[in-house]
């Protein structure tokens, strides 16, 4: 049986996103197979031991005990597995400190994390290596010159879980809009905001071969698909989209390229756009570590390929 190091919580927005990630995958994960030390680091960036599987996510924050020397624990384990979304989980930092006392983990690497946690830097690739994307512009102050017609949306360039995304219409909509999204990073990304459908793919890479999951969609009954769809409530998700067969591959296409453009592995889920009035396919954005409660898209998309959440846990963490 190998030990794995579950690293959760975090310092960013989703610390509650990433404790209830790693409930599910305690309660899912094949104990036979692996050990599961469960590591909560608070919005503080304390380290603690948590024992047991929390029942609720109020639980994460009882049965607490400080982990005396985080090296030494690493070191001790057989792998560790990151499952912090955002700031100082998701964007190379943590990857980056394990790379540098050699402790093997899942998931992307350092390099790969933060450009695709910075939307700008991803974009910046993307447009290198002539992919499909939305114009766009990045500001970091309030100025409203030389930008796409309105409506458009509005993001935090570095963030997860849709938090501070949201959808200007007009002029005096914006500083608004614009605040909300400064409230979670300095830089903020604009986009015209189009009428598209929202399609997303699972990619695993186990045992050096790459596998992508079935196409699914979110359903938008709103403008955003905010955090509260994603979280809350899981009726507006497909596992598999209904889209014609020639969109399928071009989809696939699209993301054997970003997974080799961007040294995906491990597990990530990529994101596009489908705009059905002029038949484009627009890449949108990668996630390194996308969530994993029992609702979240990514396990979804793979029981809609027959792997249950448990075999998908075993296979990312065998694919170090």
């Amino acid at each position: 049986m190998k030990k794995v190091v579950l690293l959760c919580g975090g310092q960013s927005l989703e610390h509650d996103v990433s404790l209830a990630s790693a409930k599910s995958i305690l309660e899912h994960v094949d104990s036979k197979k692996w050990k599961m030390i469960p590591i909560v680091i608070d919005q503080d960036g304390k380290w603690y031991f948590y024992e047991g599987i929390p029942s609720h996510i109020e639980m994460w924050y009882q049965q607490k005990h400080p982990v005396e020397d985080i090296l030494s624990l690493l070191k001790g384990v057989d792998i560790v597995f990151p499952m912090i979304h955002g700031s100082f989980g998701e964007d190379g930092r943590l990857q980056g400190f394990l790379e540098l006392f050699g402790i093997p983990y899942v998931g992307c690497d350092s390099k790969t994390s933060m450009i695709c946690m910075d939307k700008e830097y991803m974009k910046m690739v993307a447009e290198k290596h002539h992919l499909p994307i939305l114009p766009y512009q990045v500001v970091t102050k309030e100025h409203r010159k030389n930008l796409p017609n309105y409506p458009v949306i509005m993001k935090p360039a570095n963030g997860g879980s849709s938090i501070g995304i949201g959808v200007v219409h007009q002029s005096r909509e914006w500083s608004k809009v614009y605040q909300k999204a400064k409230n979670c990073d300095e830089k903020v990304l604009v986009e015209p905001y189009r009428m598209v459908r929202e399609l997303e793919i699972g990619m695993l890479s186990h045992k050096g071969k790459v596998s992508f999951s079935s196409i699914g969609e979110i359903i938008k009954k709103e403008e955003c698909y905010d955090y509260h769809h994603k979280y809350v409530q899981s009726d507006e998700t497909v596992s598999k989209a209904d889209i014609p067969v020639y969109i399928q591959k071009r989809v696939l296409v699209l993301a054997h390229k970003i997974v080799d453009i961007f040294h995906l592995k491990g597990f990530a889920r990529i994101d596009f756009f489908y705009e059905e009035e002029t038949d484009e396919i627009y890449f949108n954005e990668i996630n390194t570590i996308p969530g994993f409660t029992t609702i979240s898209m990514y396990p979804k998309l793979w029981e809609e390929q027959g792997i249950s959440y448990s075999k998908l846990l075993s296979s990312i963490l065998e694919s170090s």
